[in-house]
């Protein structure tokens, strides 16, 4: 075994992550594992294409993914689709046989088409001085344990651009991990990992952050404190911030929302709020992918006298038990999981975790992700005014205006 890892180190080279910004002035902390690159570089020549196909594929995945997140405690969730179908991308392309068929079935594709439509929705997504939006992705190896597949790691950076480590799996692997969370969130999320089991072999991880500001800021005569109705009947003296907005969508008689668009216009804020008398999480467990992209699709151009509060906070969820609702079992179980594409020894995934951060302000928005899986052994309208004040518990996103997908989607329940 030894022997095997040695040469296949030999083999890997550095993969640098196309998709990684780096910010004006941030101070990066030290990652010192051994990156195995120098000779791994993107052979792939297909660019992919982000088709309908792909869009409901991951508008399904999004709402089913909050759908099975959602705590139902009155306080604030957050996932992000994005992150995390990075992340199971990732391992998927490890996977073989009944584990991989149900990985695909979460995706709604096959893993090759899922691969080339994602590199290309990546490769879409914008990023510049006004807005930055950054995904990164990594793959850490123990040293001295399983033989990774080359073709593995070839395909990862491929199409996700995954940089590679081989370290020892002790304290100074937790730390080069959480610096290396730290840095590609800029700061958001500094630690994934509490300790590193001495059965690990294998960590996979995706990192997202977004930072924009408003296109039209907020004056201070434009935040005021108002009560915001918390799910369970109490109420909270919050800073909402009032603005006329310009895109309104509806979800049949059952919400209506706004847009709020970020510098350079790539990026909106959704804010959807159910109608009177629904329950947010009613709501959100009769929501769907379809309904999600067709009241993106219907959107349309009125006058919107909208209220947005401020609101700041962090999730950290283990996805496992969503993951098998929606039926992705046989990866965690020790004697289903068929990675053979990954490596020709015994893998399952033990865990599959993700950690979030979101901060909306009269300056704008900063959210930050990260998606952990753990590895072990075996249209326009005539203009009208409406008014949608975000005073009790709703539903909101960060989309991407071009194609409508969420990075970001959650639910405010409690300030």
């Amino acid at each position: 075994m030894k022997k095997r890892i040695l040469k296949m180190t030999a083999l890997i080279g550095a993969l640098s992550c196309a998709f990684s910004f780096s910010a004006c002035g941030f101070q990066e902390k030290k990652v010192s594992a051994e990156e195995l690159s120098a000779k791994y570089a993107r052979q792939a020549t297909d660019g992919g294409e982000v088709n309908d196909a792909f869009k409901s594929a991951m508008a399904n995945f999004s709402v089913s993914l909050l759908q099975k997140t959602i705590t139902k405690d009155g306080n604030n969730d957050l996932t992000s689709p994005l992150s995390a179908a990075q992340c199971l991308a990732l391992i998927a392309n490890g996977a073989n046989g009944e584990t991989l068929a149900q990985l695909e079935n979460l995706f709604g594709l096959p893993i090759d088409e899922f691969n080339r439509a994602s590199y290309a929705y990546v490769s879409s997504l914008y990023s510049g001085d006004d807005c930055e939006v950054n995904l990164a992705n990594s793959i850490w190896i123990k040293e001295n344990s399983v033989n990774v597949l080359p073709e593995f790691l070839q395909t990862n950076a491929d199409w996700y651009g995954a940089q590679a480590y081989l370290a020892p799996f002790d304290s100074t692997t937790l730390t080069d991990i959480n610096n290396w969370c730290y840095n590609k969130t800029k700061g958001k999320i500094d630690k994934i990992l509490d300790n590193v089991p001495s059965d690990a072999v294998m960590y996979l991880i995706n990192a997202l952050d977004f930072d924009a500001k408003w296109n039209v800021k907020y004056e201070k005569s434009d935040v005021q404190d108002r009560a915001f109705y918390n799910d369970g009947g109490s109420s909270s003296t919050v800073k909402m911030m009032y603005s006329d907005e310009h895109i309104y969508l509806e979800d049949g008689e059952k919400a209506v929302g706004f847009t709020r668009p970020y510098k350079g216009d790539r990026y909106s804020f959704v804010g959807i709020l159910p109608n009177e008398g629904v329950d947010i999480y009613d709501y959100v467990e009769n929501f769907s992918g379809e309904r999600w992209n067709a009241m993106w699709e219907g959107r349309s151009r009125r006058t919107v006298k909208a209220g947005l509060p401020e609101f700041t906070y962090k999730t950290d969820m283990l996805l496992n038990e969503a993951l098998q609702a929606l039926g992705v079992t046989d990866m965690f179980d020790r004697g289903l999981a068929d990675f053979s594409n990954m490596s020709d020894v015994g893998l399952y995934c033990d865990f599959v975790k993700q950690k979030t951060f979101i901060d909306v302000s009269r300056n704008g928005t900063k959210a930050a992700a990260i998606t952990m899986g753990g590895m072990k052994d075996t249209a326009i309208a005539p203009e009208q005014e409406v008014r949608i004040i975000l005073d009790r518990p709703f539903l909101y996103a960060i989309v991407d205006n071009a194609n409508g997908l969420p990075l970001f989607i959650g639910v405010v329940g409690n300030l």
